[in-house]
């Protein structure tokens, strides 16, 4: 890969903002949590709750398969799509989106809970591969490490 690679940008459309896109972020752990107050009532709790995590998850599998959005990245008019325009495959937004953030999660917590030196080095890479991830938004494309990974672009749509 290239810097030129970095630089490139789909046709005709433009990347969406730094802000959208945390915005979009925020927005979607926002909707993932909405269930939780629910396991406060007695009568439907537990079942309650995972029936509307089982809601949402779908309504946001739906969007990020027809459309190319989640629920945050719709409430923020910005969409992913691959380089050549088109919605990216299945597996790869699938990925994208729920695979990687909840390996990183469970791995983090992995390594939270093990104070031994491995675990703590473990811990300090997980956070430090996540921060680089994160810090490649600068880049002059606005793409995040996981962009350049799927071949995806985060666009604004009408």
């Amino acid at each position: 890969m290239t810097l030129h690679d970095l630089q490139e940008e789909p046709p005709e459309v433009e990347a969406a903002t730094r802000w959208s896109r945390l915005a979009a972020r925020l927005i979607d752990g926002l909707v993932c949590f909405a269930p939780l107050p629910l396991l406060f009532f007695p009568c439907i709790g537990s079942l309650g709750a995972l029936l509307g995590f089982a809601g949402i998850l779908a309504a946001q599998v739906w969007l990020l398969v027809t459309r190319g959005q989640t629920l945050g990245k719709k409430a923020m008019a910005i969409a992913i799509i691959r380089s050549d325009g088109g919605v990216p495959p299945v597996g790869w937004l699938l990925v994208r989106e729920f695979a990687i953030p909840l390996a990183v999660g469970i791995l983090r917590y992995g390594g939270h809970n093990d104070p031994s030196p491995v675990g703590q080095v473990f811990q300090f890479l997980l956070g430090f591969v996540w921060l680089i991830d994160s810090l490649f938004i600068f880049s002059p494309t606005r793409r995040c490490l996981h962009d350049l990974v799927a071949d995806t672009h985060v666009v604004k749509v009408d």
